[in-house]
């Protein structure tokens, strides 16, 4: 039997290509976007990562932890683990991404307004999150979130940067999202979605369930990355 990320990948995989592999990530790799392109997408995903912050904390309320002395030891505690971890990472991010909007684009607090983009992608964590919602379907929206975030600036660092050129994305936001730390980060969401995966049937609702929560996120995370001429 397959782990259930491992079915997940082979699903839709036109999609995830599509949702990885955006134009603007190749212009973003090459050094080839334009300041107000640029700028653009950094207040929008500041607003997308004030959104991930309210999932976060949702999928934790979803979560009864054991009482007992060797609660590290079960998944509801190391789920719960990395969702605080989620939330430290996200805080970081959050300053790091107004760190460089002030220094680079002389930005002043707040004031944006979000795109439909980003208000579905904010549709899409309520959604999965919702009281009625499981925790694995809210564990597979995070793990393919941050999937796809992983692999779409892995193809941005693939470009060559145009005449050895390197901005703020060579020197900062690729770097945040390709480090080793973040693909371990991944890498541990993706074994607790397959633990919580190994206890409902293959096929079963909830596996269907989690199919759509990967289709959702893959076509939220294609429309959310700004149209740009390649």
């Amino acid at each position: 039997m397959p782990s259930l990320t491992t079915h997940l990948l082979s699903h839709a995989p036109a999609e995830f290509r599509a949702a990885t592999q955006h134009p603007w990530l190749k212009l973003a790799g090459s050094s080839s976007l334009d300041r107000t392109a640029l700028l653009a997408w950094l207040t929008q995903d500041r607003l997308y990562a004030l959104n991930y912050s309210t999932f976060i904390g949702s999928l934790l309320s979803k979560i009864s932890v054991p009482s007992t002395a060797s609660r590290t030891e079960t998944l509801q505690w190391r789920i719960v683990n990395l969702l605080i971890d989620a939330l430290t990472n996200i805080r970081r991010e959050l300053v790091m991404f107004e760190d460089v909007l002030r220094q680079g684009f002389n930005w002043r607090d707040g004031g944006e307004k979000a795109r439909r983009e980003t208000r579905a992608y904010a549709d899409v964590f309520a959604g999965a999150a919702a009281p009625n919602k499981s925790l694995l379907e809210g564990m597979t929206v995070l793990w393919a979130t941050e999937k796809c975030y992983l692999e779409a600036w892995r193809f941005a660092r693939s470009q060559e940067p145009n005449s050895g050129q390197e901005g703020v994305m060579q020197k900062t936001l690729i770097p945040n999202w390709t480090c080793d730390e973040f693909v371990g980060f991944v890498e541990t969401i993706r074994g607790l979605v397959d633990e919580l995966g190994a206890l409902v049937k293959e096929g079963g609702v909830e596996w269907q369930l989690a199919e759509d929560a990967w289709r959702q996120v893959l076509w939220a995370e294609e429309k959310f990355w700004p149209e740009v001429s390649s």
